[in-house]
């Protein structure tokens, strides 16, 4: 059953954020994917700054869009640069920046020790900051394993809205969207058109083409009126199901206004019935 004050509250929330993250929980379904990926993109178009973050790999259709943009952690703010070496080998770590504005990280050994080898390492980011992160599917924080092992602290005081297909409540935060609904990606495109938020191409083409998979090529007995809500909110912003054509009208030819001659009919013979009127 719907609960219009979720989305009103949900709406009061979204207009208010500028930057947004988007966390998926580990192994999520295809369309948990598809769902938080294009709320993700369609807040982006909107000129939100989002993000979107998951602690596993996530595995994906080819025909996803914007898959890419998954990242494996959710911090934005500091930069970590990581590498195999034993600390029993450190002489000192040192640091310089140079008039022409460079930045130099010195990692010197002790006397003997080996050399750092520089294939090894690696970067990322951490320190996540946002002003709403936003959830799918989950029942509590450590659920999102890697994502939330990482930036504990960020989590537990950030701004949550929980969204779940599932009306069950959670402790975690009091912003909830959890309705009962047929997939993740119906809800986000009920939620899209419920708060005003267009749908990117790419999202509105994942939300349909998930919707399609997720109700058996339409078929589904658990369809709903939502369900077709969310087909048309999605196809009046330009998705297409899975293999429809593009509708191209075609017109009647224009009748002729003059009667064509007869090939068979001399030039002067025409002229003669026209003058004379005869037939």
């Amino acid at each position: 059953m719907e609960d219009k004050n979720q989305y009103i509250s949900t709406k009061k929330l979204l207009d208010s954020a500028q930057s947004l993250i988007v966390v998926l929980p580990p192994d999520p379904s295809a369309d948990m994917v598809s769902a938080a990926l294009s709320l993700h993109l369609s807040l982006k178009a909107s000129d939100k700054k989002s993000q979107i973050g998951c602690g596993s790999e996530v595995q994906v259709a080819s025909n996803l869009q914007g898959a890419h943009e998954i990242a494996d952690s959710i911090g934005a703010r500091n930069l970590v640069i990581s590498f195999n070496y034993h600390e029993d080998d450190l002489e000192k770590v040192d640091y310089d920046v140079r008039p022409d504005g460079k930045f130099y990280l010195m990692i010197k050994p002790k006397e003997n020790a080996p050399v750092p080898d520089v294939s090894n390492v690696k970067y990322a980011y951490s320190g996540a900051s946002a002003d709403l992160v936003i959830t799918f599917g989950i029942g509590s924080l450590e659920e999102l394993g890697k994502i939330y092992a990482d930036e504990k602290k960020f989590l537990d005081e950030a701004k949550i809205l929980s969204l779940n297909i599932s009306p069950k409540p959670t402790s975690f935060t009091p912003n909830l969207l959890h309705q009962t609904s047929g997939s993740f990606s119906e809800l986000v495109a009920v939620l899209m058109e419920k708060i005003g938020l267009k749908p990117s191409p790419d999202a509105g083409k994942n939300l349909l083409g998930s919707i399609y998979e997720e109700t058996k090529e339409l078929t589904s007995p658990r369809m709903t009126a939502d369900t077709f809500s969310a087909i048309a909110f999605l196809m009046r912003h330009g998705a297409r199901l899975p293999n429809q054509q593009a509708f191209v009208p075609r017109f009647a030819q224009p009748a002729f206004f003059e009667t064509p001659s007869d090939p068979n009919v001399p030039e002067e013979a025409e002229e003669g019935n026209l003058s004379t009127g005869e037939e």
